[in-house]
């Protein structure tokens, strides 16, 4: 069938790669805070050079984790023309007390030189934060994800708050997105061997909505009567996230996995003060 109905390749979830690398070597925690961190720091980030050292970080993750670049500039490209649509509202509804030199006028709108240097910035942030979830994805399982997870967590049980059942929730959500969009895929192969509209005839998006939305119904009843038949499984075999769970994953955190994070914080303090040096 045609590449239109791949959902699944498409999803970005899921798409872990182990490599011998010394960054896939730390702890999963370490791994999940350093990315964390990160993310921070670029949505915080004050100006273009700092989302220019911030590429420069994300790049150096992919240096060291032995990461393709292929999939983030393929999610860069499937979110283009969102990113292309915000830079140019942000262009014609910016407000500023000094908006700078006006540099042109466009159906009577007066286009300055701060709302252009904000509307680059939003594209560039959006192109760092795609390729640092994409780092994310592909150096952390769904696994890994939600046992790091709960022992970041867990000192939260001295208040009383269910940890347990939080990331019993955040495993099985990361578990069913690549689960439905292979539902979705089906589904999709399904209606188009009976005659639904599926051909790409340039880009339409009314035509793209009014193809997903016969999807809708069917991946709901399929999600509920799956979710069902996982809560009956999980009943019949005596589960109760309250008890006292232990890890596939033996984590031991050494003085590397304090030298990433310690290096992630930094950079990200870096990145958000430097609009003060700047």
């Amino acid at each position: 069938m045609s590449s239109r109905f791949e959902f699944l390749g498409s999803t970005s979830l899921g798409q872990y790669l182990p490599r011998q690398s010394w960054f896939h070597a730390r702890d999963p925690r370490a791994r999940l805070l350093a990315l964390s961190t990160l993310f921070i720091g670029v949505v915080f980030a004050p100006s273009l050079w700092a989302l220019g050292g911030a590429l420069g970080c994300v790049l150096v993750i992919y240096l060291i984790a032995r990461l393709p670049l292929r999939p983030a500039w393929n999610g860069i490209k499937k979110a283009i023309i969102f990113i292309l649509i915000l830079a140019v509202l942000q262009i014609f509804f910016f407000r500023a007390a000094d908006p700078g030199a006006v540099l042109w006028t466009l159906f009577g709108f007066e286009v300055a030189q701060a709302a252009v240097q904000s509307a680059a910035m939003l594209v560039v942030k959006f192109v760092v934060l795609i390729a640092l979830i994409n780092a994310l994805v592909m150096t952390l399982s769904t696994s890994q994800v939600t046992t790091a997870l709960f022992y970041l967590l867990k000192p939260l049980e001295v208040i009383r708050f269910p940890v347990n059942d939080l990331t019993m929730v955040v495993q099985i959500t990361l578990r069913y997105i690549p689960l439905i969009a292979e539902i979705a895929e089906k589904t999709a192969k399904a209606q188009a061997s009976r005659g639904g509209d599926w051909e790409q005839r340039g880009f339409n998006p009314i035509r793209q909505v009014k193809r997903v939305l016969p999807l809708i119904v069917p991946l709901i009843v399929t999600s509920l009567k799956r979710a069902e038949i996982m809560a009956m499984a999980m009943e019949s075999r005596g589960f109760n996230a309250a008890e006292h769970r232990s890890s596939y994953y033996d984590l031991n955190f050494i003085w590397q996995d304090g030298l990433l994070i310690t290096v992630s914080l930094i950079m990200s303090l870096l990145l958000v003060l430097s609009g003060r040096f700047l």
